[in-house]
């Protein structure tokens, strides 16, 4: 089983309320029925009661709903058609944007958000690699796929590094997100996660951070390949020794520790693109 949560309820929604409303995201994280809310009334969680419905109403959203999606598929046809064709790789190596930093197609994004993929994850934040850095600017955040795929189950945290897939509005700042931005980003686990204006930046208030990286969700190819690296074969041996196989349910403050540790070598390694890493078996 992949690492994550449940699809949202809303996914078949996401892109367009993502594209249309980039402060939708704040809204969302109220209650689990705030996007049906918000989509009824545009008014946020903390908001006053909204007045009663009439005929006229229904048919004033309805005709703007209609406009809207029409809108929304014109401007998402706008994106695609300024960007520059994949390179026919099954991951991206070069730019499809360039506006603000180094993009990937929205074709390929769509893919890759639609589920985990924790090998392309780890080839795509390889050191050396053109993609968008950038860190998260709050202290904690639930994971939310705005595309409606796989969501990583752990929070996103103060100083996590991710990468930018594609940006609506707004713009990140060196200190934090400008204007009334919406981000699709790339976690180090594999999944993707949409984030509102001032939860981003471009630089980091300390140590860079990263969504934990699971060892037995990595392809046997990419597995061998770090296998390389003799700090990884240390760390994978610490990690089975203590934690005698176990993957789940209650384990040793130790076993967590080396779990801990093999995440952050993982991540070491591949940040310093000391090991060309293979095409992993999954791929979007």
């Amino acid at each position: 089983m992949s690492p994550g949560g449940a699809r949202a309820e809303f996914a078949d929604f996401g892109p367009l309320i993502f594209r249309a409303y980039p402060g939708w995201l704040g809204v969302m994280r109220c209650t689990p029925f705030a996007m049906l809310i918000w989509a009824a009334t545009a008014v946020s969680c903390g908001g006053s009661n909204s007045p009663s419905k009439t005929a006229d109403d229904e048919e004033a959203r309805t005709d703007s709903s209609k406009a809207s999606g029409e809108s929304d598929t014109a401007d998402e046809k706008e994106v695609e058609a300024a960007e520059e064709p994949d390179d026919g790789a099954p991951i991206p190596t070069k730019c499809a944007k360039t506006e603000g930093g180094c993009y990937p197609s929205m074709e390929f994004v769509k893919r890759l958000c639609d589920d985990s993929y924790p090998g392309v994850a780890l080839v795509m934040f390889s050191g050396g690699t053109p993609w968008k850095r950038a860190y998260v600017a709050v202290r904690e955040v639930e994971p939310v796929n705005a595309f409606g795929g796989v969501a990583g189950g752990d929070k996103l945290t103060l100083d996590e590094e991710v990468l930018v897939l594609f940006e609506k509005a707004g713009g990140i700042g060196e200190m934090t997100v400008s204007g009334s931005g919406s981000y699709l980003v790339l976690r180090w686990n594999g999944t993707c996660a949409t984030l509102a204006s001032g939860e981003l930046r471009d630089q980091t208030s300390g140590k860079k951070k990263n969504a934990k990286v699971h060892w037995r969700y990595i392809d046997d190819a990419t597995q061998s390949a770090l296998r390389k690296d003799s700090r990884i074969v240390e760390a994978v041996r610490a990690r089975k020794k203590e934690c005698k196989g176990a993957t789940m349910g209650t384990v040793s403050a130790k076993c967590e520790k080396y779990d801990r540790e093999l995440t952050e070598t993982i991540v070491d390694v591949v940040r310093s693109g000391s090991i060309e890493l293979p095409t992993p078996d999954k791929v979007p």
